[in-house]
């Protein structure tokens, strides 16, 4: 008999709770067993006993960190979370690099969990299955830090026909529009240069960079802008005119892929003139991390697309360290608005990191809630990223006193239970360095003032662009974009290029992605 994946999940589901539930010893599944203690006497209350510790089962990524071996509740750390929120945690550590694999081999073979972490709901099977808890009664009745703490843009990311699926983590900083464009403000104070505004104003610090010599050399081997292989960290650009390639966007009532949104056209047109004009990497199509991140370093690049917090430890403190006699400032710059554009700018809003989806037969959700409220409390926050109270860091008063030496367990800790975007009082303290946390703070604040809305946030993948590579960002578009940007074809060429990806099945592909949006998104 064939069985689909559903019911596979299903079964598999049902036998491991009734497995768990006959033997209460069992480490998984089902949490709660019914007691055959006797009855307590009229003289015992429940305020003279706690209430037992409450098991749950949890599959997270390991973020590719060293984490101690042997179980869960043996780690000093995962000991103190279980102790603060009265449970009994079986955590299971599985690999990054293939985490996604793993999940779907321990599913298939009957090991589910109560909790399980991704990125994103729409990468879990549980939720496509539907076998997901709907969360949002139990977290308006035990979890008022989460309701405090969580922008509603992340709980919009893991709603669906208002069923929250999952706890999710805000995206890091609080920013969802998580990249800027940065500059060499060394560069453009020497030049004389104001923060570009519009686009125009942008190419002319780009040719300022190109012909004024700003690194000081007396050689013309500045390179205004670069960017990576296959269109990387170009975000920004497309982002003057309301598009990213690898997000979906609202354009006249439908939804469609950035790359075929009409506004593409006049991004391709911007990149067109940055080429021509030699304003970007002429390697920008071939440039691998490694190389792009040595040419940053090397003081020939004034220009470059990347990460919000990337501020210090990616660039201001290794362009200091190579180049101290420079004095290298570097700075993020709001997004300049594209000619002729009137939209949102910026990066496509990813309102959540990680998610943690609760399988729908967890006999205590009201647990696993009241432990994600006290991580997003402000001492469980205080815990994800200092560590342990009186052993990595001290309170006396208000002073707060951080150990990094003895916090052996930070980035494992952080990457798996924080669950708030930014911490400013913690971060402080951990960056410990007044210049970097000021230039961090800059940075976050200026992309928190833009970005452009994310019409299908936690969108499962579409059939459509799932089994056909080509109508993918990555498909047929890169070579049309890269013919358009070099000169091989006209920016007409651009229209050309959609009116066929419409015909091989792009049509389609809106229609999926517009009547999910009107079905679960559309106010």
């Amino acid at each position: 008999m064939k069985v689909n994946y559903k019911q596979m999940v299903t079964l598999a589901c049902v036998v491991c709770l009734s497995t768990a539930v006959a033997a209460c010893s069992s480490d998984k599944g089902s949490t709660t067993t019914a007691s055959t203690a006797p009855a307590a006497s009229a003289s015992t209350t429940a305020s003279t006993k706690p209430a037992a510790p409450e098991k749950i089962t949890m599959f997270v990524s390991n973020n590719a960190q060293q984490i101690p071996s042997g179980k869960s509740m043996d780690l000093a750390t995962v000991k103190y979370l279980a102790q603060k929120t009265n449970t009994d945690l079986d955590i299971t550590f599985l690999p990054h690099e293939n985490y996604a694999d793993q999940l779907k081999l321990k599913f298939a073979s009957g090991d589910i969990p109560n909790v399980h972490m991704v990125w994103g709901i729409e990468t879990s099977d549980i939720v496509t299955n539907n076998l997901a808890l709907d969360l949002k009664p139990l977290i308006d009745k035990y979890g008022p830090n989460l309701k405090k703490n969580i922008p509603q843009s992340a709980w919009d990311a893991v709603t669906i026909n208002g069923k929250i699926l999952a706890i999710p983590q805000p995206a890091a900083g609080n920013a969802p529009s998580e990249r800027v464009i940065y500059v060499r403000k060394d560069w453009m104070d020497k030049l004389g240069i104001a923060a570009p505004k519009t686009s125009a104003e942008f190419l002319d610090m780009l040719r300022a960079f190109r012909d004024k010599d700003p690194n000081g050399n007396g050689k013309k081997d500045e390179i205004p802008f670069s960017s990576r292989e296959k269109f990387e960290w170009a975000d920004n650009v497309f982002g003057m005119y309301g598009v990213n390639l690898d997000s979906n966007s609202l354009y006249n009532g439908e939804v469609m892929p950035g790359y075929v949104n009409p506004n593409m056209k006049k991004a391709l047109g911007m990149l067109n003139t940055m080429y021509k004009e030699k304003l970007i990497d002429t390697e920008f199509l071939t440039n691998t991390r490694a190389i792009w991140d040595q040419k940053i370093k090397s003081d020939l690049v004034g220009s470059w697309d990347h990460v919000v917090l990337g501020i210090w430890d990616s660039w201001q403190k290794d362009l200091t360290k190579l180049l101290p006699d420079k004095k290298p400032n570097v700075i993020g710059i709001a997004t300049p608005r594209g000619e002729g554009y009137t939209g949102q700018l910026g990066r496509v809003e990813k309102p959540v990191l990680k998610t943690f989806i609760v399988h729908k037969d967890t006999k205590n959700p009201e647990a696993v809630v009241k432990m994600f409220d006290w991580l997003v409390s402000d001492e469980g926050q205080l815990f994800s990223e200092l560590g342990i109270e009186g052993q990595s860091y001290t309170k006396e008063g208000g002073t707060i006193k951080y150990l990094a030496d003895k916090d052996t367990d930070l980035k494992w800790r952080s990457a798996v239970f924080q669950m708030h975007g930014f911490n400013e009082q913690a971060q402080k303290l951990l960056i410990n360095n007044d210049e970097a946390y000021n230039k961090l703070l800059q940075t976050i604040d200026t992309s928190r003032k833009e970005g452009i809305a994310n019409p299908t946030a936690g969108m499962p993948p579409i059939d459509t662009l799932t089994k056909n590579a080509d109508l993918q960002y990555r498909g047929s578009f890169q070579e049309a974009a890269a013919k358009i940007i070099l000169g091989e074809k006209p920016v007409d060429y651009f229209d050309e290029y959609v009116a066929n990806w419409k015909k091989q099945g792009g049509d389609k592909a809106i229609k999926e992605l517009t009547d999910w949006y009107n079905a679960n998104r559309k106010k």
